[in-house]
């Protein structure tokens, strides 16, 4: 009784089945809680419609994509980072486009997630520099036993 699914052997298209199976089921789920009822066309702004694209276009289809191929081309280590920056990216377009307000805490927290991005980049290197050189160099000759 085994499946005959397979996963695809492109990564991409893996993402892209994974991305349309997710909105189906968000859009099942949202229809089941009534969510349609909700929805008044008319108040749609230019503004809301135009956001809704960039989301699906940059926010869904570029960066999933991105980190898709990154997955396959970086170390996991650094590939992993982006859960941390990608807040403190929020954060700084929030500052810089809508003029929000950033508090201290958060200034110096930002800054301890630099420094903890910044040390896991560098040790990552720093190890794969050291794998690298151990590949590379010749092993030692062997000595002979004495008699």
């Amino acid at each position: 009784m085994g499946s005959d699914l397979r996963v695809p052997v492109d990564p991409l298209v893996s993402t892209g089945w994974q991305m349309l199976t997710g909105g189906v089921v968000l859009l099942v789920a949202g229809v089941a809680a009534g969510e349609p009822a909700h929805v008044d066309v008319g108040r749609f702004s230019a503004n809301s419609v135009w956001a809704l694209a960039y989301l699906v276009v940059v926010g869904s289809l570029v960066a999933y994509s991105a980190y898709t191929w990154l997955l396959q081309h970086a170390p996991i280590s650094q590939v992993s980072t982006y859960a941390y920056v990608n807040p403190m990216v929020a954060v700084v377009l929030g500052w810089a486009i809508l003029g929000e307000h950033i508090p201290p805490m958060m200034l110096v927290a930002s800054a301890v997630i630099i420094a903890a991005v910044a040390t896991i980049v560098r040790n990552e290197a720093r190890t794969r520099r050291a794998r690298d050189a151990a590949l590379v160099s010749p092993a030692p000759a062997p000595t002979a036993a004495p008699r």
